[in-house]
């Protein structure tokens, strides 16, 4: 489906000189700032150089007090205190998180992560019976736990007491439990979106302060939060943004062995960016849950043994190789099943199932079927009797809400606005189908869903200077400056028109390859289309095209040059 292009608003031109001049950045660049709100050079200080001071109090988090408490109390008595998160990324690596930094200040805790497959999601009724017979008197529930009524009833009858560090949409009514999530009602925390790992890195950060103890040590595991913010596609902004810039120099600077042993498997260098903690480390931390078991992941973070980290590291690879493969050939067959839909026109989402898909693979197939096919999506299989999937969505829509209003056909669900879980009755299939499009039909009204490119501002090449080759070091200086980028702070989108067609080619089938030239530049630009080869048929030498793009660097053959990642195209008019 073609993007449609929406270009920001342009900020006054006295405004963009005067910030331009203040930061000594070309343009282009200040007016990129004044576009996310920054408008002179305490700001843009402010923004360029995220620090842990700008970080809120903890206690202003609502029940930070007691769940701070409970948890001192625990280390003084040396209790039995099980930590239980989600299978995920922001699940085990939050685990890891607190597992590390408790050990630091003297308390071994255990930890568990539920069988995707035996347990499903969240916190399950195998895992409390597990807390009760280790004789657990403190449960920790890391990404996940908000919704486990029942579950907790059990713990608090047993004498388990229950700390909740969760970040996804609560219910009206909250578990019996000390909850811990900026999203529950009456919490004034002025940060909602804190991933579930930042939400377990706040409360350690309460205990560190109300023990008085140095944080220096606390953010030395910095590196597992921002992990979590990138992988759980949390917004990039406020305190997200500040703990994954930490995170991500932390990561840089020192390393932890495991993540060096998948790095030298993925053939991957330092230092790395956010991007590349999302598409190489991330994936894999992934797979071990999807494939095998979350725990495997966490020992692996967790590992201090070379061997171990090295094995453990060779076992991870091999689950994420399984799961491309797998996700792979269940996108075609739920493109297939789509394909053969003679109603999918009418409707509003797609709705697929097939008994036999792997359980650890249908959301990223719903993610794969959005790129093709632009409507909330559910992908579903059958586990244990029932079925569960995974959805996905985009804006203006509204996951969780969706769910919501079809949930006298659903056995369980929760998520966000943009990602969600759900299981149900097969002999409900059909009426959660109809219920859920016509829930997303009565949310669209008249609106109509469609991709967009968000453009930061227009380019012209001779903006890029006299030798784009020569400056380029200056101008990814600054733009890298913009990292960590992501949801709410994407990296700058720029367009540029009536760029002239030199020369084209496909790479590798699937990719566009081009070098571009402006009348008022003189100067030939190379630029790559990612998967955009479909477009060969609108482009010959000496067409005009405008292009929506990114500017990155390009290495080859020891050499470096400036390139624009395209990331749309058409005819000029």
């Amino acid at each position: 489906m073609k993007a449609n292009w929406l270009l920001r608003p342009a900020s006054l031109p006295p405004q963009i000189s005067a910030l331009s001049s203040a930061l000594q950045v070309p343009n282009f660049v200040a007016e990129i700032l004044l576009l996310r709100g920054i408008q002179n050079r305490a700001q843009a200080v402010d923004f360029f150089n995220p620090t842990a001071q700008a970080l809120h109090n903890p206690f202003l988090m609502k029940n930070m007090d007691a769940a701070v408490g409970r948890l001192q109390q625990a280390i003084s008595r040396q209790e039995n205190v099980l930590l239980y998160g989600d299978y995920d990324v922001d699940g085990t690596t939050a685990v890891a998180l607190m597992s590390e930094q408790l050990q630091r200040l003297g308390l071994q805790c255990e930890h568990y992560i539920p069988d995707r497959y035996r347990e499903g999601y969240g916190v399950s009724k195998i895992g409390i019976e597990h807390a009760i017979r280790q004789g657990i008197t403190l449960l920790i529930t890391l990404d996940c736990g908000i919704k486990a009524h029942d579950q907790f009833e059990r713990a608090n009858v047993a004498g388990i007491d229950c700390i909740v560090c969760d970040h996804h949409q609560p219910d009206s009514t909250l578990p019996a439990a000390i909850v811990l999530n900026p999203k529950q009602p009456n919490c004034t925390y002025p940060y909602k979106e804190l991933s579930g790992c930042a939400v377990a890195y706040k409360l350690l950060q309460g205990l560190y302060q109300q023990l008085e103890k140095d944080e220096a040590p606390l953010e030395e595991s910095l590196d597992l939060v921002a992990l979590s913010i990138g992988a759980d596609i949390v917004e990039l902004l406020g305190e997200n943004r500040i703990l994954c810039a930490k995170g991500l120099a932390q990561l840089n600077a020192c390393p932890r062995p495991a993540f060096l042993a998948i790095l030298e498997l993925a053939t991957k260098q330092l230092p790395l960016t956010l991007r590349d903690v999302v598409f190489t480390l991330a994936p894999r931390i992934n797979a071990a849950g999807r494939i095998a078991s979350g725990q495997r992941a966490v020992d692996w973070m967790r590992s201090s043994d070379q061997h171990e980290i090295d094995q453990l590291a060779l076992e991870i690879n091999t689950d994420n190789t399984t799961r491309r493969a797998l996700d792979q050939q269940t996108t075609v067959e739920a493109l297939a099943q789509i394909a053969a839909n003679t109603l999918f026109e009418q409707q509003y989402a797609t709705v697929v199932f097939d008994p036999t898909w792997h359980k650890g693979v249908v959301g990223i197939v719903a993610s794969r079927l959005i790129e093709t096919h632009y409507r909330p999506t559910i992908v579903l299989t059958e586990s244990n009797g029932v079925l569960t999937g995974s959805a996905r969505c985009m804006a203006p829509l509204h996951l969780y809400e969706l769910l919501e209003s079809c949930q006298e056909h659903l056995l369980q669900f929760g998520g966000h606005q943009f990602a969600a879980g759900l299981t149900l009755m097969p002999e409900q299939f059909y009426a959660f189908r109809n219920a859920f499009d016509n829930a997303v039909a009565n949310a669209l009204g008249q609106q109509k869903l469609e991709p967009k490119i968000t453009i930061d501002t227009q380019l012209k090449f001779s903006e890029l200077g006299s030798n784009p080759s020569l400056h380029f070091k200056r101008i990814l200086q600054i733009l890298n400056a913009f990292e960590p980028c992501g949801p709410g702070n994407l990296h700058p989108v720029f367009l540029a028109k009536r760029c002239l067609i030199l020369d084209y080619r496909i790479l590798k089938g699937s990719h566009l390859k081009l070098k571009l030239i402006q009348e008022d530049s003189q100067v030939a630009i190379e630029a790559i289309g990612f998967n955009l080869a479909t477009l060969e048929a609108e482009l010959a030498v000496g067409f005009f095209v405008d292009i929506a793009f990114q500017i990155s660097a390009n290495t080859y053959q020891n050499r470096t040059t400036l390139q624009l990642v395209i990331q749309d195209l058409c005819t000029s008019a």
